[in-house]
């Protein structure tokens, strides 16, 4: 009997461990910026509207030669296949590179805490950095 106790205890302390680490859409639901070196580089806006987990993605483009940093451009996406597995979010994106090849970029959002994440772009090279992200209210 105390063995059969000890296990279900066990399983019920694993299973909230589980739950605790994973997050739901309706967590992701909201508008989350980016932010490098205290310039807002990119936004990422989440929704469930249609059923499912969905939203856009704008990334700026910053210029810095000799210069401070600053916004040269910006560039709207929809989000494509948006997934959450455990406490990150993926998804990709359709975007045109300058020489007009289409590429399909894929992202990967990490969450940090309820409020913060880090987004990257896991096709973009080695050198694609890895930028914070903060849910607004």
């Amino acid at each position: 009997m105390k063995c059969r106790m000890l296990l279900l205890v066990f399983a019920v302390v694993a299973c909230t461990k589980v739950i605790a680490q994973t997050t739901s859409n309706q967590d992701w639901v909201g508008i989350w910026n980016a932010n490098a070196d205290g310039q807002l580089t990119s936004t990422l806006t989440l929704a469930t509207d249609a059923g499912e987990l969905g939203g856009t993605v704008v990334l700026d483009i910053l210029c810095c030669e000799g210069e401070p940093p600053h916004v040269i451009a910006r560039d709207p996406h929809v989000l494509l296949n948006p997934a959450v597995a455990g406490s990150t979010l993926t998804f990709q994106v359709k975007m045109q590179r300058p020489n007009r090849a289409i590429v399909i970029a894929s992202f990967e959002v990490k969450r940090t805490a309820a409020d913060r994440a880090t987004i990257h772009c896991i096709s973009c090279g080695a050198d694609a950095p890895v930028v914070e992200l903060v849910k607004g209210f």
